[in-house]
């Protein structure tokens, strides 16, 4: 290694360098009790300041830009904005959950984004419209898939439709740039049984019926005539941040009420998979 390579590593700076919000300091406490009590502060301070939501939003971008968008801190402050359901971080989140190169920012962001729901998923989609590369479409397919956990769930026919148009423009790429497996996975896991035949026509005369990912998606619809979209027994927000939200959560699964019993999430029996829980 030569020398001005490892003075370029001992200049790379922290994340406590970086920061102008003297609150965000706390978020680098090791005691997860006060992580947790500086996360929900943190997002009282978002409810209540439209213009710290922008400021926690630039903090990412900097934190980024410096390298230090893998730091625990900042993917904190992503859970910060997404409890906020801050639509003015819908932009950072979506460069975020497309930097590939940072995995745990990158999943930390597509939670993020599914938490603040229908604006972010509206973004999602007009972003994917743009023809990321192949592996970002992938990316967002799967995270499109999920939506089933969206509280509106009405909105989720706007999902369907978009994927199938997805379908089609993927079906029309060279066979190495198609992501298609991928959204028409997440057709399947959405419900989308109207769309099962033109799948059934697709899986026939493009792949000449030898596609596995495409048979599986097929059979799962198959399985699934009332069209009901998968719901993970616990969702991927609940799994990664709940202790910082417990209280919140608790309360929320209590309000259900009895709406979502065994039957509303586990509607495609030995396709389940580790999600789903007996």
């Amino acid at each position: 290694m030569s020398d001005s390579e490892f003075d370029e590593i001992l200049d790379v700076p922290e994340f406590k360098d970086l920061v102008d919000e003297p609150e965000l300091l706390s978020l680098l406490a090791e005691d997860r009790q006060e992580i947790a009590g500086a996360v929900r502060s943190l997002v009282d301070r978002c409810l209540e300041d439209g213009e710290f939501q922008g400021r926690l939003a630039d903090t990412i971008e900097t934190v980024i830009e410096e390298g230090c968008g893998e730091d625990q801190a900042v993917l904190w402050i992503v859970a910060v904005l997404a409890e906020a359901r801050s639509q003015t971080a819908i932009h950072t989140l979506l460069r975020s959950f497309a930097m590939e190169e940072e995995e745990s920012l990158s999943h930390a962001a597509g939670i993020a984004l599914l938490r603040i729901g229908v604006p972010a998923i509206e973004a999602l989609m007009e972003w994917v419209d743009e023809e990321p590369g192949t592996d970002l479409r992938r990316l967002t397919y799967r995270l499109l898939g999920d939506c089933g956990v969206l509280d509106e769930q009405g909105y989720i026919e706007d999902v369907k439709e978009f994927l199938r148009t997805r379908v089609i423009r993927e079906r029309a790429m060279d066979p190495g740039e198609r992501a298609i497996e991928d959204a028409v996975a997440a057709s399947a896991r959405l419900g989308d049984y109207e769309f099962l035949e033109s799948l059934r026509e697709i899986f026939a005369g493009v792949f000449d019926g030898r596609n596995a990912s495409i048979q599986d998606s097929i059979e799962l619809l198959e399985e699934n005539p009332d069209g009901l979209p998968f719901v993970p027994t616990i969702s991927a927000w609940e799994e990664t941040y709940g202790w910082l939200f417990e209280e919140d959560l608790e309360s929320h699964r209590v309000n259900r009420g009895e709406a979502e019993t065994e039957d509303s999430h586990h509607h495609h029996g030995e396709h389940c998979g580790e999600d789903c829980q007996e």
